[in-house]
């Protein structure tokens, strides 16, 4: 939590240092007749604006709700193991959908990957989670990631 404020408080000085360019650009070539405190305060939508901004920062993504019903519909089937691959296909269509944003790299990749493990963690019935948080938990080798969680499923 305490790196979530940090990067905040980062954030609203970079906000700030925007604002101080602007107010040379117009200011300089005058002298500086008026102080930053006084023009940022002569703006007040721009304070509302890095206010405001502060509680829209995304710390991470989620699949839209009605694809997540959509996968739950896949999984409430009886023979679920049977339709594995095309549950794996659509989690990675959805979490490419989500992060279609991002340029192709590693920050992609691992942030499509941690999706949807999370993705597959939320749709799977009750007693399966349980089953695989716990031997997640009681293996220190095992990891939270997309394709271990794939591979229980398939085992259990």
């Amino acid at each position: 939590m305490a790196y979530k404020i940090m990067i905040i408080n980062f954030i609203e000085r970079y906000f700030y240092l925007i604002c101080f360019a602007k107010y040379s650009l117009d200011f300089a070539p005058s002298g500086y007749p008026k102080t930053f405190d006084s023009w940022i305060k002569d703006s007040p939508e721009l304070v509302q604006m890095a206010t405001d901004g502060k509680d829209k920062l995304e710390w991470s993504r989620t699949v839209d709700a009605s694809k997540l019903e959509q996968l739950k519909e896949i999984m409430a089937d009886p023979n679920y193991k049977d339709n594995l691959s095309a549950l794996i296909r659509t989690i990675y269509d959805f979490a490419y959908l989500t992060y279609a944003d991002l340029p192709r790299g590693q920050i992609k990749n691992n942030s499509m990957k941690k999706l949807a493990a999370t993705t597959l963690m939320d749709i799977l019935p009750q007693e399966l989670a349980d089953k695989i948080t716990k031997k997640i938990d009681e293996d220190p080798n095992c990891s939270h990631d997309f394709l271990t969680i794939v591979g229980m499923v398939s085992y259990f």
